[in-house]
């Protein structure tokens, strides 16, 4: 379900729309995600293609404990944090996919090729999508590793 745009590997969502309780910060919601990054800092979470929002009557409770800018921020927070441990390949990452700069205007901000500006790209992205669990904490699953770990175990793959 991907697709190729200015050389890189895009992905598309399959969906306008991805609810708070729906994101598992796969490289397809975290595309979602950074499409939306601006509305999410504002504490606002995106609405629905259709145009329909909820509206609760007053004295009446929340499915969520809690408050909807509180679910936007954590998310928006969640993203920013795991691309800032990515250093300059996440913000080549926020680059792309939310200022919609290309790869070719990047490789000259940077002074690198645009393969390298490619390839950064997709390890951010590997990095950032990496589900629910943080990379760098360890889980029952697997050990937690730093972005420079996690960098040099895809060179040897």
């Amino acid at each position: 379900m991907s697709q190729t745009q200015r050389g890189l590997k895009v992905y598309s969502a399959g969906k306008d729309f991805y609810s708070p309780s729906e994101i598992r910060f796969t490289r397809q919601q975290v595309h979602w995600v950074l499409e939306n990054f601006g509305i999410l800092r504002d504490g606002q979470w995106p609405p629905e293609a259709s145009g329909y929002t909820d509206i609760i009557p007053i004295g009446k409770r929340s499915a969520s404990r809690n408050a909807p800018f509180i679910t936007a921020a954590e998310c928006y927070i969640e993203i920013s944090t795991r691309m800032e441990k990515c250093g300059i390949d996440g913000l080549i990452l926020l680059a792309i996919d939310c200022w919609g700069e290309s790869e070719a205007s990047l490789a000259k901000y940077l002074g690198m090729q645009e393969w390298s500006i490619r390839k950064r790209y997709e390890r951010a992205l590997a990095y950032v999508a990496s589900g629910l669990a943080r990379r760098w904490h360890s889980t029952s699953k697997r050990r937690g590793e730093t972005y420079s770990e996690f960098k040099h175990r895809r060179r040897k793959a």
